[in-house]
This record gives C-alpha cells, structure tokens and sequence, in this order.
C-alpha cells in the first residue's frame, strides 16, 4: 500500500539535515526546495543558532551554498531573518515536542492533581506570566472568587540550558551601550545586575563602532560570553517576574529572594553563570540581546528539595497547610 503524503513526512521527519557532499544536494532537492515560499513554519531547529533555541520553527525564505555548505534563509515566529545551515535542520514532518513546555505541562498537571495549584489556573508556556501557581493555606489571606490562602508564583525550566534573564541594550552616539528607559522599567532589577556586571563599559570599550564587529558566516556580530561569579542576575530576572518559587528539572526547587515565601526552607538558587551577548535582529548592529544561563550543568548547585520527587512533595504539602 503506497505510503502518504504526511505519512512520508512522518517517517521520514526524523533526524538531521547534512549540509554538505552528495547527501547534502540530496537533502535540498528533496526536503528544502519544495517548502521554499511557503507560508508555513515547516522546518524546526535541531540545535541552538543565534538568538534562537533548539525547537524553534521557521519557515524557508531561499537557499544557498556558503563555502560548500547548505544554508537557508530562514524567518522566524518573531518576523526575524536568519541564516542557517541546514545541518542544524530537522527534515520536515513531526520534530520532537519542546522539552520544556513538555516538562513545565507535566509539572502544572503535578501541582493541580495534588491540590497545590489551583485546577482553573494555567501555565503560561512561553507568555510573560507566570508558568505555575502555588496555593499557601497557611498563609491566612483570603482571595475572592474560588481560590482561598495566599497565591504563590512558580517558574518551571527544564535543566540549565535555559536563559535566566534576558534585555536588550542599544548603542547611541549620543549614550554609547545603554539599557534604554523603557527595558529598565520592565527589568529594573535585571538592568541594575547588567550595569553592575560591568558588561556597558566592556562593550563601550571595545565595540564602540557597532558596525564594525566581527561576524558570522551568517552576518551576524559573533556572540560574546563573560563569566559570572554567582547567579545574583537571574534571581532578579526572577524577582521581576515575581516569581516566588522556582522549578528546574533534574535540579530541584529553590526559592527567590532573601526569604522563603513558602516557609519551607527552600534554598536560594546559586552557582556560577554567564552572559551572552547576541545580535538578535539580524542586520541590526546597534542592538544586542544580553542574556543570563547558569554557567554549564554544573552552573547551578542541586536543591535538596525537589517536588518531583513524592517524598518531597507530600512534606512540602504539610508545610503549605495542604491535607494529602
């Protein structure tokens, strides 16, 4: 029985592009031109390029050959351009789920079947809100509608890859490298940890003609990364999105601030990190993206509470003033 169409892509979805050789010419013929103009977002990134994760989905604008390798222009979800090589491409048809809407989804749904969060909330997936809530009876203080106890904002990532804060600065000969005023009253903590860091006077220093930073095959200005010693700027990252309680997966959970919110010991989160500093829009040299990650696997110290874990759970249940 002959195989379908999207049956085809199915099967034949799975794995990387080659960008080079035979198999390469192969893989345009068969997999990039035919999708060449479309108005869909046909194609996901395998691996991490630029500004943009693993997992995000673009669709194909045209197709060249950079010293013998394949790349595509490619338009993100965003309305930004890229140049990719297609080795970074899944073949089009159904690419892997985004592990980490998968793990905050299976999280949220942890959190309501234990009666921690409240079952008409909903995690906010990639949106400015919040990704989980907690509901702390033994706090005393009573909400309208059905919610009673005191409601607590919860942040899920899965692992450390990441970012922990991100902010765009701008170059102006009038101010150099600066965090504009309208980034600053979004961030307010974020922005002070980016001038704090010294990362305005490194990049006043040494990339004070934006326009002649080295690139990328892509066109791009190279990305930038300085070390940090701890991980003070993603917790006011955090604190800007008044988050209370944060979730990482395979690391466990930590609370944000000088205090607990939820009176159950929660460690702050440390470590060591690191900033990277992109060219985010394409074309655009005097714009860069200032981003926070922990600095590796090893970046963020393990928790010794995890509500992964049931044992954990249940106690941390008994804390909040939930009955099992």
């Amino acid at each position: 029985m002959p195989m379908s169409f999207k049956g085809f892509l199915i099967v034949e979805g799975r794995g990387k592009m080659t960008a080079s050789g035979s198999a390469g010419t192969e893989h345009v013929k068969k997999y990039v031109t035919p999708f060449i103009g479309s108005k869909e977002y046909t194609h996901t990134l395998a691996a991490e390029h630029d500004d943009l994760p693993a997992g995000s989905h673009v669709k194909l604008k045209s197709v060249s050959n950079i010293n013998g390798k394949y790349h595509v222009n490619a338009e993100d979800q965003t309305g930004n351009e890229h140049t990719i090589p297609i080795s970074k491409l899944f073949k089009p048809g159904d690419a892997p789920a985004n592990k980490g809407h998968d793990y905050e989804s299976k999280f949220v749904e942890r959190m309501k079947k234990h009666n921690i969060m409240p079952s008409h909330l909903s995690g906010a997936g990639s949106t400015s809100g919040t990704d989980f809530a907690i509901e702390n009876k033994k706090k005393g203080v009573f909400h309208p509608a059905t919610v009673n106890g005191n409601l607590l904002n919860g942040e899920t990532k899965d692992g450390v890859t990441a970012a922990m804060g991100q902010l765009t600065i701008h170059y102006t000969k009038e101010k150099g490298w600066h965090v504009g005023d309208k980034a600053r009253n979004k961030r307010p903590q974020y922005a002070k940890q980016i001038e704090k860091s010294g990362i305005l006077k490194h990049m006043n220093q040494h990339f004070s003609d934006p326009e002649k930073s080295q690139t990328t095959a892509s066109g791009r200005a190279k990305t930038i990364e300085i070390k940090h010693p701890n991980l003070d700027p993603a917790e006011s990252y955090l604190q800007d999105h008044h988050v209370h309680v944060l979730q990482v997966g395979g690391h466990g959970t930590y609370s944000v601030g000088k205090s607990d919110a939820t009176g159950h010991g929660l460690p702050r989160i440390s470590g060591k990190g690191v900033w990277r500093i992109r060219e985010k829009q394409k074309g655009n040299k005097f714009a860069r993206t200032v981003a926070f990650h922990p600095d590796g696997k090893k970046g963020l110290n393990k928790s010794d509470v995890d509500l992964d874990n049931d044992e954990h759970l249940f106690a941390f249940k008994k804390t909040i003033g939930h009955k099992d």
